[in-house]
This record gives C-alpha cells, sequence and structure tokens, in this order.
C-alpha cells in the first residue's frame, strides 16, 4: 500500500527538488559540451571528408539525413550521459516530469509520464505563447543590434548547428549559409525536408531543453544568490547564445532563451513542467522554418 501511495505521489508532483554537487554538476556540463560539439559541430564535417565532398555540396537527402543522424545522436547521447552522471532521480527527464507506473520504474523509457498527462492543456498553452513571444523578440533583437538584414540566419544557426564547412574548423557563420543553402534545395524534396524539419523542430528542442531548461538552470540558480530565478535564467540564456559559437547572433539567441527559461519557472510547479519550454522552443524553431520557406 506504502508503494501505491508513493506512486499516487509521483503522479502529481511537479518538478522535483534540485540535489546535485557541485563537482558533478561542473563534471555534467563539460560532457555536454563535449557531447554538444561531436555531433553538432564535428560528425557532419567528418563525415564530408571521409566522402571527400565539401558539406554543402552533398546532396539535399544526405544533408538532411545527417542532420536527423546528429539531432538523434545528440539527444541519445545526452540522455544516457546524465542518466549516468545524475542517476534516476536527478536525470532531467525524470526529475522534471512526473514518475510513472511501476512498470515504467522498472523499465525506464525517455518520459515516465503517462501519455495522457504530458500534453496538459496549460502546459501546451503556456509553451505555445512563449513561443511566439520568443519568435517576435528574437526577431527585434536581431533587428536591433543589425543582423536582422541578413536573411535571418541568425534563427539557422540555432536551428541547424549540425552544418558545417569543408573542414571540421570551420566557421558557424559559413554553415549558417549552407544551411540556408539546405532548406532552399529541400523545398523541392518532401522526405527530405519532412527530416530536416523532424530534427529542428523536435529532436532539437527536447535536447536542448532537457539540458539547459532541465538541468542548468536549476544548478545555477541553486548557487545563484537567494536562489534568484531571474538571475539563473539569464546565465542560463547567456550559455545557451554562447554554445550556438555566433557572436553576430548572440542577443536574438540570448532572447530566445531567456523566454524558454521563463516558460519553465512558470511551469515548474505544474506537472510535466518542462513540457512548455519544449513546446516554446519547437514552436521558435517551426515558426523560423515557415516564415523561411515562405519568403524563399
Amino acid at each position: 500500500d506504502d508503494d501505491d501511495d508513493d506512486d499516487d505521489d509521483d503522479d502529481v508532483r511537479g518538478t522535483a527538488p534540485f540535489d546535485v554537487d557541485d563537482a558533478t554538476s561542473a563534471w555534467v556540463l563539460c560532457r555536454f559540451f563535449f557531447i554538444w560539439v561531436v555531433f553538432g559541430y564535428v560528425a557532419v564535417p567528418a563525415y564530408a571528408l571521409l566522402v571527400d565532398v565539401p558539406v554543402p555540396d552533398l546532396p539535399p537527402k544526405t544533408q538532411a539525413a545527417c542532420l536527423l543522424f546528429s539531432e538523434i545522436g545528440k539527444l541519445v547521447a545526452a540522455n544516457a550521459m546524465m542518466d549516468a552522471e545524475l542517476g534516476p532521480k536527478q536525470t532531467p527527464r525524470r526529475r522534471c516530469f512526473a514518475g510513472g507506473s511501476a512498470d515504467e520504474k522498472k523499465t525506464p523509457s525517455l518520459f515516465p509520464s503517462q501519455t495522457k498527462k504530458l500534453l496538459d492543456t496549460r502546459n501546451v498553452t503556456l509553451g505555445l505563447k512563449c513561443g511566439a513571444l520568443a519568435s517576435v523578440a528574437a526577431r527585434g533583437a536581431d533587428f536591433i543590434f543589425g543582423s536582422g538584414g541578413e536573411k535571418n540566419d541568425v534563427f539557422f544557426v540555432e536551428l541547424l548547428n549540425a552544418s558545417g564547412d569543408e573542414t571540421v574548423a570551420s566557421s558557424v557563420s559559413s554553415a549558417a549559409s549552407s544551411a540556408l543553402d539546405l532548406f532552399g534545395s529541400l523545398r523541392f524534396d518532401p522526405a527530405a525536408l519532412a527530416a530536416a524539419a523532424v530534427a529542428s523542430t523536435l529532436v532539437a528542442p527536447v535536447t536542448e531543453e532537457l539540458f539547459f531548461r532541465g538541468f542548468l538552470l536549476p544548478a545555477i540558480e541553486k548557487r545563484a544568490p537567494f536562489a534568484n530565478g531571474a538571475f539563473a535564467n539569464g546565465v542560463t540564456a547567456l550559455t545557451f547564445a554562447a554554445l550556438h559559437f555566433s557572436p553576430k547572433d548572440f542577443p536574438a539567441l540570448f532572447v530566445a532563451g531567456a523566454v524558454f527559461g521563463a516558460a519553465q519557472i512558470a511551469a515548474r510547479n505544474a506537472q510535466n513542467g518542462l513540457v512548455a519550454p519544449i513546446i516554446a522552443h519547437a514552436t521558435f524553431n517551426a515558426s523560423v522554418l515557415a516564415e523561411y520557406l515562405w519568403l524563399s
């Protein structure tokens, strides 16, 4: 009976308290940075070097497949790493989502919550609103800081950080240009476009929100003066923007990241609170993709 009561408590609780020591938090951050770079900036250019073809010259279907592979690899590797380092109670996919049934605890799934509870109306609504706000605010920041006239490549650096140039050490700016070319060519290939869309509007938001808002934000907040959520959100957004390695695009990415963090803070006391920033991030990415396809 006690076990049943515990399960019931898990089903109704919100985000569990963050309880990870400093050394482990720093180690997780370093390991995630390694995964981020390898899958986001090294894997595809390395493949291009292997076949002796520059990334922009790869067939559109191959580029889309590489993008999807990179994002899925990043998701799987990041979750496996956090599960191993943080344990079942503190890994973001369990700490930020309500505990599931006893069977789920014996056989962990990606999201242990019951599916019918995962997309709570409040979280979905909050996520959609924050996604729309992030889209407008980031475009405003992009315009104010002078990069708004450059084909909005800021958003494609965020969406397609798996792209690159001829060498592993090529610049992110060149990657952004090839990303634009990729989506332009994919307009005429529904299958490749679908693969790229899934990577950028589904897989990438889940990976990034699990780490940045599911782990990094509470890790900083725990150590911030007076447990200040706004301060922690700002530092998390700074890190989110910086890890995209594009100084020109930093302001817009910072603004978008801050909105995603605000969604997490607003929803953390609700069941499955991380759903809101994931939906916000996905909405933001989808709006950028739709805008580019429409304008092109």
